[in-house]
């Protein structure tokens, strides 16, 4: 799925394929771990709160977009297709994405949509965020929370926390990929610019 997009006036778009959720490890590379976690919008959105009516539209309801690469940018002043991570995933749901061994991963930040109406109006919600987690040489996969961004009633980001539920992925991971599978705990820290 490719998202065409542009800067302009609160408004980001990526032009880069978002990488895919993990649906077997059959598919991981053995220089690739699979990072876990899950990301919530406190309160969550609902329908009304979405206008999505292009083609496509409906993969961006209830869902957000994580900047992520192999060093820390600044999501509002980097366009986003510098990034070299780029992943779409569920509100609310765990996300199981594939991710390069052996080096720290930085979570520059991410968005959601509320109207996605192209050409004639789009209004994403870009959250910036300075976060980190060292991916190992040697780990197959890495829990790293749940992401929980607290917004207003105008969708500005109060807060982001860092929690863990460790338990609840894990019991995800190994009903998805077997009760043989271990998940690392390595809960993101905040960055350098924090």
């Amino acid at each position: 799925m490719w998202l065409a997009v542009a800067l302009a006036a609160g408004c980001a778009l990526m032009s880069t394929a978002p990488e895919q959720q993990v649906e077997s490890l059959m598919n991981v590379a053995p220089d690739k771990a699979v990072l876990v976690g899950r990301i919530e919008l406190q309160p969550p959105l609902r329908e009304k709160e979405q206008i999505l009516k292009a083609p496509q539209a409906g993969e961006y309801r209830n869902s957000f977009i994580l900047y992520a690469g192999d060093r820390p940018r600044n999501l509002k002043a980097q366009p986003p297709d510098s990034f070299n991570g780029t992943f779409l995933t569920d509100l609310d749901r765990e996300f199981f994405i594939k991710v390069d061994k052996g080096r720290t991963l930085y979570i520059s930040g991410g968005m959601f949509y509320s109207v996605y109406n192209p050409p004639f109006q789009i209004e994403s919600h870009v959250v910036s965020m300075d976060y980190q987690v060292e991916i190992l040489p040697g780990d197959a996969a890495v829990y790293i929370g749940t992401i929980q961004l607290v917004r207003d009633e105008q969708n500005n980001i109060t807060s982001v926390l860092i929690r863990d539920d460790f338990q609840w992925a894990d019991d995800k991971y190994k009903a998805r990929f077997g009760t043989h599978r271990t998940l690392r705990k390595a809960l993101l820290v905040p960055g350098a610019e924090q």
